[in-house]
């Protein structure tokens, strides 16, 4: 069960199964180098995470607050890390989605959206 939390929605029902990817991404400063001799001096200044998630099928007006919270500058996001469930503030720089369906009753369906959080 992966947990996804934005600005305090709750959007972890509707994570792919395998619709989850987790990374550390170190950041380096300047001054990491390599010497002439290809060996590397490196001074790692932090790590950040990068978070990747496919979403099932929402109808529009679920995946329209989605979008809302995903297009802040910046917002607070909890979810599942290696070390338990973690709440840190991301960014996120795009939100590709498919309008599938519009079903009898006038219900849009859509489905195959996928996005990036990045560590601020």
């Amino acid at each position: 069960m992966e947990i996804l939390i934005i600005n305090g929605h709750d959007y972890s029902t509707y994570v792919e199964s395998d619709g989850y990817n987790w990374s550390r991404e170190d950041l380096d400063s300047e001054k990491t180098v390599r010497t002439k001799n290809g060996r590397l001096r490196r001074v790692k200044i932090g790590t950040k995470r990068k978070l990747s998630f496919s979403m099932m099928g929402m109808k529009r007006e679920m995946l329209a607050q989605l979008d809302d919270d995903l297009s802040q500058p910046t917002f607070s996001a909890t979810y599942l890390d290696l070390h338990g469930p973690q709440t840190r503030t991301f960014y996120c720089s795009s939100f590709p989605s498919n309008l599938t369906m519009i079903l009898e009753n006038g219900v849009e369906l859509w489905q195959g959206a996928s996005f990036n959080l990045i560590e601020v």
